[in-house]
């Protein structure tokens, strides 16, 4: 199968679009795949996905997990998002990579799956949203995914002996295992945490040795075949068409949308319009539908349809700070890849047996609370934090803020829960060049690095998503407000702390080079203060956009119901990471993953 067997609007006639269509799929990426491949299992459901991006999901580019990086800030895979200048991080500007094609951002990202916590899925039920927990999303967790067992020698270098088999998906279209390509920092990752007490106990589930990903999976050979369901790439929705019933209530007719060649279509539903289109986009449409603040859309001179303030609000994302070290002279690391000879070999190994440095997911990974509090006298300490910072990024526009700080809270109370995602990279970062990503991946300097970060699994600051004006190809304001909530910053400080720590500690001790250099140079954090002040000069983004079509009562400020359907209307939902009404720890694609799933037994009436 090749790309250009995918449908794309130039290719076909498209005057079945003339028909209609039980359920029109804004987004043809990580969920909205997801949806079309669940509810086309019934030969009656007629799908039309609509996807901005182009077909390349056969690209080898898309297919070698090593080469994600290299995909970003390229235009025809990414969208190239960036935030607004930071006013905490030094007036930097955060740059945000969205996967351009079918598959979404599951087809750029770095190949990582980490489980959210039972704690943070269950407090999405404690903030309105009956149905919403850890018990009712673990049977879809397992249902999108198949494991496959890592060899006896993978096991034994990354001691995964805590791998709870009987919880692992054998059925689902994405597949997930550990990478075959290990090697000594793989096994002293593990070893350095048994060193200081802390033996892995969860599962990451990291590494593969071909991307999985939804517009490879959930949109394979027997789905694409299926007579029910049409997918048209490079095709950009502009809005979503509404009309007023005797009710007073929005009913989603369609949607109009521009193809590559420039012409505008008109595509009607019978049922439902979905938006799959990813936390930034998400919003975007509602509000140039007529579906948002009132202020806003009238300023842009758009028609008021239901005026809704949160729309774009809530806005959610896992800041991360990081060090990179050189390692010892005896050791390497993926940084021999700039080598173009290493480089070009790699890719020829992996052309011929799936094997080299190319194959493995990028980050070995560890979940930890804030180890200061876990002291005999840390309660005392976190609460004395916490009630030293009271809410200071309260805003008495979002409702729901005050709820969600005191959920936060209680995560970080929590022995049980985690409150940081450590990892260690094998290469050299330059995050101080964050409004470009790619450059974050540039080296600043000679040699062979291991790059240690540390993110925040649960952000206490909220930021938010509009419209920039009344056409969909201007893109969105996106202000995250990353660390404008103080307690972030604190709470960062005292993990890239206890970096130094496992710095310091053997058997990681051993891989770096004595008194090796450092990026940003020299930088050493020995007092909290000085790991107060890192935060903003490297602080960037972990790439998972959430939240900013929250799924929440209205009276909270929510946008859509428990049903997933927006406020105001009778079938126009919402179905990606936009609806998190409060961010998961961890890589996101999983969560997004659960929910498509669950959404898609919401339509069919298999859950209430």
């Amino acid at each position: 199968m090749t790309d250009s067997d995918l449908r794309s609007p130039e290719a076909l006639n498209i005057e079945y679009l003339e028909e209609s269509f039980k359920y029109i799929i804004v987004g043809g990426g990580t969920s909205g795949l997801v949806v079309a491949s669940r509810l086309t299992e019934d030969p009656n459901t007629t799908v039309l996905i609509l996807e901005a991006g182009s077909a390349k999901v056969y690209d080898s580019r898309i297919k070698t997990p090593g080469l994600a990086v290299a995909l970003w800030d390229n235009p025809e895979f990414d969208w190239q998002f960036k935030t607004t200048p930071q006013n905490a991080l030094n007036g930097r500007t955060i740059a945000h990579p969205r996967g351009k094609m079918i598959g979404g951002s599951s087809a750029i990202n770095v190949g990582l799956v980490a489980y959210p916590s039972q704690f943070g899925l269950d407090s999405w039920e404690k903030l309105g949203n009956k149905g919403w927990n850890f018990t009712n999303l673990r049977s879809y967790n397992q249902k999108f995914h198949t494991y496959a067992p890592a060899s006896k020698v993978v096991e034994d270098i990354l001691a995964l002996d805590y791998i709870d088999q009987s919880a692992q998906g054998t059925t689902g279209p994405i597949q997930v295992s550990f990478g075959d390509f290990q090697g000594p920092l793989q096994k002293q990752w593990p070893e350095t945490f048994e060193t200081l007490g802390m033996k892995c106990s969860r599962d990451p589930l990291t590494g593969l040795k071909t991307r999985s990903h939804a517009g490879s999976s959930y949109y394979e050979a027997d789905v694409r075949k299926r007579p029910n369901v049409r997918l048209l790439s490079e095709a950009m929705v502009e809005k979503v068409i509404l009309t007023r019933q005797e009710d007073g209530k929005l009913l989603a007719k369609g949607v109009q949308f521009t193809s590559k060649a420039g012409k505008k279509h008109i595509a009607n539903a019978s049922q439902e319009v979905i938006l799959n289109a990813g936390a930034f986009p998400s919003p975007q449409l509602p509000e140039l539908s007529g579906t948002g603040s009132r202020q806003l859309l009238e300023r842009l001179g758009i028609e008021v349809m239901i005026d809704n303030p949160f729309v774009g609000k809530n806005l959610q994302d896992h800041p991360m700070a990081s060090i990179s070290l050189e390692i010892a002279d005896n050791m390497s690391t993926a940084d021999i890849l700039r080598d173009p000879r290493v480089f070009n070999a790699a890719i020829e190994e992996y052309q011929n047996s799936k094997t080299s440095l190319l194959t493995s997911g990028t980050y070995w990974s560890a979940s930890l609370p804030v180890l200061d509090f876990l002291q005999d006298d840390g309660p005392a300490k976190l609460s004395a934090l916490l009630d030293q910072h009271p809410n200071n990024d309260a805003s008495p526009t979002f409702p729901a803020q005050k709820h969600q700080y005191e959920l936060l809270r209680g995560i970080l109370q929590s022995k049980d829960d985690a409150s940081i995602h450590c990892y260690m990279a094998p290469f050299q970062m330059n995050v101080e060049a964050g409004s470009a990503a790619s450059k974050c991946f540039s080296p600043v300097t000679e040699g062979n690095y291991v790059t240690m970060l540390a993110a925040l699994n649960h952000p206490f600051s909220r930021g938010s998503v509009h419209i920039n004006s009344a056409d969909v190809n201007d893109k969105p304001i996106i202000d995250p407000r990353y660390l404008s909530d103080p307690l972030d910053n604190e709470i960062l400080a005292r993990h890239l702390r206890f970096m130094e720590t496992l710095i310091r500690t053997e058997p990681l001790a051993s891989a770096f080079k004595k008194d090796g250099r450092r990026v940003p140079a020299d930088l050493y954090v020995e007092t909290l203060e000085e790991a107060r002040k890192l935060g903003p000069w490297t602080v960037t983004s972990n790439f998972h956009p959430s939240g900013t079509c929250a799924m929440m009562p209205k009276d909270l400020g929510g946008v859509l119901d428990e049903q997933l359907i927006v406020y105001g209307t009778t079938n126009l939902r919402v179905m990606d990471a936009s609806i998190f009404p409060l961010e998961p720890r961890g890589n996101l694609q999983s969560s997004v993953y659960a929910v498509a799933e669950r959404a898609s037994d919401i339509i069919k009436g298999v859950v209430g």
